[in-house]
C-alpha cells in the first residue's frame, strides 16, 4: 500500500472538502488508510491545513472513520467472557471524541486512587470507606450528577473525569472502576430505574449502598426495601443483581441513543444503533 506524504495529504484533505457521490467513498477510503498507517500525520496536517475549523465534509469523513473502527473493537470487546468495564468506558468515550484513549481514563483514576490511598487503608469497614469516597468525591473534588441527559457529551465517561461532571451512571462507575483499585467488591444495580452502587464485604456480611444523584447518600437494603414499597411495586431479589459490564455499556448506548433522538442526528443514530445491536449480540 502506498503511504501518502504531506503534500498527497494536504491534496486528499482539499478533496475532501468539495467530495462528490462519485468519488467520496474512494477518497474516504484513502483517508481512512492514511490515518491506519501514520495517525500522527494526518493529525499534524489537520492543524497546520485548519488552524480554527475544518470543513465539515472533511470532520464527517474523519468521524466516519473513527465510528466504524469502534464497531469492530466493540465487536472484540463484547466477544470476551468477562470484558472490562473501563475498556468498554473508553471504548464509548471514542465516540464523542476519537481521541480519546485508555490513559485519558486511568490517569485520574490512577491519581484519585493515589489522593486516597492513606485513608482508605486505614478504614474499618465498608460504611467509613462509602463515606470517605463520598466525601471526596463531592465535596473535594467537586462532582456533579447531571439528573438528566441534554448533551450526548455528559455520557462521556472521560469527558466526565475532565469535567466533574455527567451522568449518574458516570458516577456509578467512578465507584466501580475505582473500587477495582482497592480490591472493594462494588458493582451497579438497577433498583426499579434508581441506579444504585452496592458494596459488599468478602470475610464479613456488609452490604450498603450509594445513590451516586444524592451526593453519595449511604443506603441500607431496608432503606431499598421501602422505596420500592413507597412506589408500590412488588420487591424481587433481582433488584440487588449486579450488572455486567455489558449490560452497563448497552445503558450507556442506550441514553446516548435517548438524547439524540431528541435532536434526531439520523447520521450519529445509525451508528449508535448498529452498536447496540453488537453489545445485544
Amino acid at each position: 500500500m502506498q503511504t501518502l506524504g504531506k503534500n498527497g495529504l494536504k491534496a486528499l484533505i482539499k478533496l475532501l472538502e468539495t467530495e462528490s457521490d462519485n468519488y467520496g467513498p474512494v477518497l474516504k477510503k484513502a483517508l481512512a488508510d492514511a490515518i491506519k498507517n501514520n495517525p500522527s500525520q494526518v493529525q499534524r496536517v489537520m492543524e497546520e491545513e485548519f488552524q480554527t475549523s475544518a470543513p465539515h465534509a472533511v470532520l464527517n469523513t474523519l468521524e466516519e472513520i473513527c465510528w466504524e473502527d469502534l464497531a469492530k473493537a466493540l465487536a472484540r470487546f463484547s466477544a470476551k467472557i468477562n470484558p472490562d468495564l473501563e475498556e468498554g468506558l473508553t471504548l464509548l468515550s471514542k465516540f464523542t471524541s476519537p481521541v480519546t484513549a485508555r490513559g485519558d481514563i486511568a490517569a485520574p483514576l490512577d491519581q484519585m486512587a493515589a489522593d486516597l490511598r492513606p485513608v482508605l487503608i486505614n478504614a474499618n469497614n465498608y460504611t467509613e470507606i462509602a463515606a470517605v469516597l463520598g466525601h471526596y468525591f463531592f465535596h473535594i473534588q467537586h462532582i456533579a450528577a447531571l439528573q438528566t441527559n441534554l448533551d450526548i457529551k455528559d455520557t462521556s465517561f472521560a469527558r466526565f473525569l475532565h469535567k466533574k461532571r455527567g451522568s449518574s451512571l458516570c458516577v456509578a462507575c467512578l465507584y466501580v472502576c475505582f473500587g477495582q483499585r482497592y480490591g472493594i467488591d462494588a458493582s451497579i444495580i438497577d433498583l426499579a430505574g434508581r441506579i444504585l452502587v452496592h458494596l459488599r464485604g468478602y470475610t464479613r456480611p456488609e452490604s450498603l449502598f450509594i445513590d451516586p444523584l444524592d451526593n453519595g447518600k449511604i443506603l441500607t437494603e431496608e432503606d431499598c426495601r421501602r422505596y420500592i414499597h413507597a412506589r408500590h411495586i412488588e420487591w424481587n431479589d433481582e433488584f440487588l443483581a449486579p450488572l455486567s459490564s455489558r449490560t452497563i455499556v448497552r445503558r450507556f448506548i442506550a441514553n446516548m441513543i435517548y438524547v439524540l433522538n431528541k435532536v434526531r442526528d439520523e447520521r450519529r443514530l445509525r451508528y449508535l444503533r448498529h452498536y447496540l445491536e453488537i453489545i445485544k449480540g
